[in-house]
């Protein structure tokens, strides 16, 4: 008579398995992330006062940094929908998981683009490099007194 081993494991099953466990793993990561805080990139219209965070991180608008935490701003837009100008700030606060420090460490902010509609835009010798709300291109940026002097 033949003896037959015993697995533990069984032909066949292996695969789905191991989906199963690291769906599991990918699922506990997550919620552990999200536990402590993390959050991957979002956006909200709004305006946030970083002048008295101790330090403030200028960001290009592809940088890593920006796809990780909630940045609060504007933007502003054509009435076609392009962007003319845009800030983006993310506070981040000291202290603990558990402290009370709310006294603001690092603001993250960046700056959109504008447009390349308007850039290298030339008529009789005059550049008009700014794109305004009516899609037109300018000699000076069109949007108020913040968005002159940024």
């Amino acid at each position: 008579m033949k003896k037959q081993n015993k697995s533990f494991y069984q032909k066949g099953g292996g695969d789905s398995d191991g989906a199963v466990v690291l769906v599991c793993f990918a699922l506990f990561v997550w919620f552990v992330l999200w536990l402590c805080g993390f959050n991957y990139h979002g956006t909200s219209q709004g305006s946030v006062d970083d002048s008295d965070c101790r330090e403030t991180i200028t960001l290009q608008p592809n940088d890593w940094r920006t796809y990780f935490g909630t940045y609060v701003g504007y933007a502003e837009k054509t009435q076609s929908g392009k962007i003319m100008s845009g800030t983006f700030v993310r506070i981040v606060n000291g202290g603990s998981l558990f402290g009370s420090d709310n006294t603001c460490e690092t603001a993250y902010t960046y700056n959109l683009p504008q447009d390349p509609t308007c850039l290298g835009n030339i008529k009789n010798g005059v550049s008009y490099p700014y794109l305004g709300y009516d899609d037109l291109c300018y000699t000076t940026p069109q949007g108020g007194e913040d968005y002159i002097s940024k």
